[in-house]
């Protein structure tokens, strides 16, 4: 009895989703960079893993995103960023990893959240703005209010270049070509494409 019981539950754990030796453990949260690259597949087109409605959480899902190479769901973040104007980028705190690639990466993003803040600011589209801006009057009244410009936080340009070169493949896994290397990482000894962060 006990020996037919085992089999149907052997059965039942390989075949109805219970067998997880497949599936990627997860790891600590946040991921290491190795974790996610060696994830990369099952990672690409899911949810970061970092939880929280701050502005820290949001820098390491953006994290996470550019390390798998999910473009989509960067954007979607720096937008989900860009819509919280309470969030000044220069008061992003210092998160103090202290894993010094997680460290580098994150002092990057927020150079990358000021290209694409200020692109819209300089516009006329304010943090703040409504989604739809119906009519003329409401375009008038935004670009009426003052121009305030993102900056970096202090912290960000104090983070020190890593010692050993960390290279982030191309989602294909080809490394990035010479062109089109983000000079901004490779200020940290990060070689990794530039990433696309506009999202209007």
């Amino acid at each position: 009895m006990f020996a037919v019981m085992k089999r149907i539950l052997a059965y039942a754990m390989e075949h109805l989703g219970g067998n997880r030796s497949q599936e990627p453990q997860i790891p600590q949260i946040p991921p290491t960079v190795s974790w996610l690259l060696e994830h990369r597949t099952a990672r690409s087109k899911q949810i970061a893993l970092y939880p929280g409605r701050t502005p820290t959480g949001s820098l390491y899902r953006m994290y996470e995103y550019l390390v798998v190479g999910f473009t989509i769901g960067l954007r979607s973040e720096i937008e989900f960023f860009f819509n919280q104007p309470s969030w000044a980028v220069s008061a992003i705190p210092d998160p103090k990893d202290p894993d010094p690639q997680r460290y580098a990466i994150l002092s990057i993003l927020p150079y990358y959240l000021c290209k694409a803040f200020n692109r819209l600011i300089e516009r006329g589209l304010p943090r703040g703005s409504p989604g739809i801006i119906a009519g003329d009057e409401v375009e008038r009244e935004l670009r009426s209010r003052p121009v305030v410009l993102e900056k970096e936080p202090e912290w960000a340009s104090k983070v020190s270049p890593l010692a050993e070169r960390l290279v982030i493949p191309r989602v294909g896994g080809e490394e990035p070509e010479e062109g089109y290397i983000s000079e901004r990482f490779m200020s940290k000894n990060i070689v990794i494409e530039e990433p696309h962060v506009l999202f209007v």
